[in-house]
């Protein structure tokens, strides 16, 4: 029984966690005058520099947080990137 509960207690926060992270705010990066194509170039650019992180931080590694922790720094590498390039990011919803 004790199993159960806990299994259900980690369903319960799981379930908690995956809401949090779909109200999260969403932004899109700008760049005032760049055309379709440019914005479409540098993104690639950026999303295949980004996609290059695969190592999670020390503390995280052989953890369930391994793979959020490699997401995290893989989309402030791309922030990073579009920003370095004059890119902004402006909220969407």
């Amino acid at each position: 029984m004790r199993v159960k509960g806990r299994f259900q207690g980690f369903a319960v926060a799981g379930a908690v966690l995956l809401m949090a992270g779909c109200a999260q705010a969403q932004y899109k990066m700008v760049k005032p005058g760049a055309s379709d194509e440019a914005v479409m170039q540098d993104d690639a650019k950026c999303q295949n520099q980004s996609a290059m992180i695969q190592v999670a931080d020390w503390e995280y590694r052989g953890t369930f947080a391994e793979g959020a922790n490699i997401q995290m720094k893989q989309n402030r590498a791309y922030q990073n990137c579009m920003i370095g390039k004059g890119y902004s990011a402006m909220r969407v919803k």
